[in-house]
């Protein structure tokens, strides 16, 4: 008789700096984002930094997990989402819909609700937040940040003070720990972020 093994899975996470080495920008940067009281933004999601202004914004991004639909996809944890978001399926520069509920309770994924549908919408797509840009009669649809560094710290959003990212420009990050995020946006044959060649991507 073959012994079989059941998988559990427990509320937790691990640390996704390899050796929690990390070098962190000096001073605090203003979000763009409204976080709702009592979400944390855990370290190393993705951040876009504007040093003329002082301010990052998170670059808010999924992958599609098996088993939801496209107006309520199963999304990866550490994505950011939160209600009102309008949000794109990357490649598809057509169309946008806002997160109307966040439903956190798996352990293994988060289930967005969306206003409309997210046509064509399948597993290992993913999604990001999108911005609309109107040129005359031509609308342009687009991810609305790039990253360019990560959180160094969690973020925990409360009532009152005034509220910073600690941000890191230099670390290596467990791939298989943080954000899932599109290979198009490391350096070709490089486990690199594009856009900031400090930030390494790995897997141990």
């Amino acid at each position: 008789m073959a012994i079989e093994f059941e998988k559990t899975v427990y509320p937790g996470s691990m640390d996704p700096f390899w050796r929690q080495e990390v070098r962190m920008l000096p001073g605090g940067f203003k979000p763009l984002h409204d976080v709702p009281v009592g979400e944390v933004v855990h370290r190393a999601s993705f951040v876009h930094v504007n040093f003329d202004d002082m301010t990052a914004a998170l670059v808010k991004v999924g992958k599609v997990l098996d088993g939801g639909t496209t107006t309520k996809p199963r999304v990866s944890k550490r994505n950011n989402f939160f209600v009102g978001d309008t949000i794109m399926k990357l490649g598809k520069t057509d169309l946008t819909v806002t997160v109307k509920a966040v439903d956190h309770t798996n352990p293994e994924y988060d289930v967005l609700e969306l206003s409309a549908a997210l046509t064509s919408l399948a597993k290992d797509d993913f999604i990001q937040e999108a911005v609309e840009e109107v040129k005359g009669d031509n609308k342009t649809i687009k991810p609305k940040y790039v990253a360019n560094m990560v959180l160094g710290n969690d973020f925990e959003s409360r009532k009152g003070g005034l509220p910073t990212f600690d941000v890191a420009w230099s670390a290596m990050i467990l791939k298989d720990v943080c954000t899932p995020f599109p290979a198009s946006w490391l350096t070709e044959n490089s486990p690199c972020l594009a856009t900031n060649h400090h930030l390494m991507f790995i897997k141990q």
